[in-house]
């Protein structure tokens, strides 16, 4: 008989391996479409490279609060409709596995922006990274088991759109943040401490909610298609 610690490791193996897998495809289409309005932008100027380089960056600033929601609800059609089909691919007690999946390709992208940039850090920004780490792995599982936790109570489609409503927050309220501080460069700590007390405050939420929601549900075992001859 195989042990039981070696099951869990093996699905735990298992749903990081198809979170990150399912995490880098919805990244692909994301990058794409939030690419769109730069592409857009080159058309309609002749695909003339300095007027991207000049005026498009001046249009997204006179527009940065449509902008910044632009950003976060693809991102978070893009991630959570991933999820979503990800957990509906394996049994209730994988989908915080997949989550963390999300998770590791999230910290992985962070981890080489800062490789390339290779700029000195401060004792604030070291607090960032922390962050930047932490939250992940407490938000992609709780959305993952929100979402399987909706798919087995037949609410499926409810913890989509507030997954998709709560992650477009965190992701739209960064660029958010970023260009409020372009604009007020004096609030930069206030407005850092306040946007990552919000995406803690949401992390925990949603891990907390998702964890014991999913803890209270058992799977529904699917019955077997009858063989045609």
């Amino acid at each position: 008989m195989t042990p039981k610690s070696d099951n869990t490791g093996s699905y735990a193996i298992k749903g990081v391996g198809l979170g990150i897998l399912y995490m880098i495809v919805a990244l692909i289409g994301q990058q794409f479409v939030q690419s769109m309005p730069a592409i857009i932008f080159l058309f309609y100027h002749g695909f003339n490279v300095s007027s991207l380089l000049t005026l498009y960056p001046k249009l997204i600033v006179r527009n940065y609060i449509l902008y910044s929601i632009f950003i976060g609800i693809v991102a978070g059609v893009f991630q959570e409709g991933s999820t979503y089909i990800a957990v509906d691919t394996r049994k209730k007690n994988v989908a915080i596995y997949i989550g963390v999946g999300f998770a590791v390709v999230d910290i992985a992208v962070l981890l080489a922006e800062m490789l390339f940039y290779r700029k000195p850090i401060s004792s604030f920004q070291s607090l960032i990274i922390f962050l930047n780490v932490i939250s992940p792995l407490l938000f992609h599982p709780g959305t993952a088991t929100f979402m399987k936790w909706g798919r087995l109570v037949d609410k499926g489609k409810l913890t989509l759109l507030l997954s998709i409503f709560i992650h477009s927050i965190v992701d739209g309220g960064l660029v958010y943040t970023d260009f409020y501080i372009i604009f007020h460069p004096s609030l930069y700590h206030i407005s850092v401490y306040e946007y990552w007390s919000m995406v803690m405050i949401l992390s925990v939420g949603i891990f907390i909610a998702g964890t014991m929601l999913l803890r209270s549900v058992e799977d529904i075992e699917m019955p077997p298609e009858p063989v045609v001859y």
